[in-house]
């Protein structure tokens, strides 16, 4: 199809052996997940092991980074010096995390006779190991067994050459004896990221493909999309970035001539100023390329839902809803930023449509007049 010769041209013209923003990599090659991950925890997380922490806790909300930031330390961690097992559930008890590190396991007189799993027999199989072992707790607020959190505890005292991380959404439900065993120092929180962390993370991502800088992305293209929402994930972003890079491809993105020398912020600007087609306003230059292409459709029409908004201009549902609840006015941090741009500059509308209601979003009547009365 011609979308995909499209999107070959442009990677070729870019220099990329393939496409930078795959959103998950930690399950396929070792190597690729290397090649690709950008650490900042994982980082300190590796230093702490390597000077014999006994524990680290990683913490923060979902799509921040802690499970690819288990695997980058796992990854880099000395075969010679170290043995990792990680777990991407918390084991429910000390027979599963004998049975599933693969250290231990319950023998069969005690499957058969159902005898608990003893302590002591996985202390003794751990300290026979001639590796430093480290157990990888993902996802440990999901733990049913909340004992096992004190089974961590009591492994760490026992197993001189046992060493654990864990990560989760928070301390919540941890015991103080185990927090106290972590330390402040061995603990890391993350709840987004700085548009300076981001961009990092992208140039990385570029690098690892053969591009170089942040092109085909202008400065402004990218201050503009760096949102607060966006920032909580790197996942967010590179669906705003594969977005871009479609439009780019198939010649539907209004950045099409300021990408072409991204990096060079005076013919940006240039660029940018002599493709804008809208002379009636000021500050139209100043709003986002997703907040232009809603806005001149809804000008155009009489009102849309989200839905149809989305099917107008290709805008992912995140994407769209996020310029929609900044062109409404509603986010303060896009007025503080855009202090020239008149907001609100949409309405919303709730309709019913048979037994539900729907937002209707339309623009603001003095907005339309200034584009459609001359």
């Amino acid at each position: 199809m011609e979308v995909f010769q499209a999107k070959e041209k442009l990677l070729q013209s870019l220099g990329w052996a393939e496409n930078p923003f795959v959103k998950d990599l930690r399950f396929s090659e070792k190597s690729a997940f290397m090649q690709f991950y950008c650490p900042f925890e994982a980082n300190e997380i590796l230093k702490r092991l390597a000077f014999d922490a006994k524990a680290c806790l990683f913490l923060g909300p979902k799509g921040v980074g802690k499970t690819s930031a288990t695997y980058f330390v796992a990854y880099n961690l000395p075969e010679a010096e170290f043995e990792p097992v990680i777990f991407k559930e918390p084991p429910q008890s000390l027979a599963e995390l004998a049975q599933q590190s693969g250290i231990a396991a319950p023998s069969v007189l005690d499957r058969f006779f159902k005898t608990p799993f003893s302590r002591q027999k996985l202390v003794d199989a751990l300290k026979s190991r001639n590796k430093k072992i480290v157990f990888f707790i993902d996802e440990a607020h999901l733990e049913k067994n909340k004992d096992m959190y004190m089974e961590f505890k009591y492994l760490l005292d026992d197993v001189p050459n046992l060493r654990l991380v864990i990560s989760a959404l928070s301390k919540d439900g941890f015991p103080d004896s185990l927090l106290h065993l972590v330390g402040d120092t061995n603990t890391f929180s993350r709840t987004h990221f700085s548009g300076a962390e981001m961009t990092r993370i992208i140039q990385h991502r570029i690098s690892a493909v053969g591009g170089s800088g942040l092109k085909p992305f202008p400065q402004a293209y990218l201050n503009s999309m760096l949102t607060e929402q966006n920032l909580l994930s790197p996942r967010y972003v590179f669906d705003e970035l594969n977005a871009f890079l479609a439009g780019l491809a198939t010649g539907e993105n209004v950045w099409k001539g300021a990408a072409r020398h991204a990096g060079d912020p005076v013919v940006e600007a240039a660029v940018l100023a002599s493709e804008q087609t809208t002379s009636h306003a000021a500050w139209w230059p100043q709003l986002s390329p997703s907040q232009q292409s809603i806005m001149t459709f809804l000008i155009a029409g009489n009102g849309a839902t989200l839905q149809e908004i989305m099917d107008a201009t290709s805008l992912s549902m995140n994407t769209a809803f996020n310029a929609l609840y900044q062109l409404r006015g509603d986010d303060d941090a896009e007025r503080k930023r855009k202090p020239g741009v008149p907001f609100p500059l949409v309405q919303a509308k709730p309709v019913k449509v048979g037994a539900r209601k729907k937002n209707v979003y339309v623009a603001v009547t003095k907005v339309r007049n200034l584009f459609t009365t001359h």
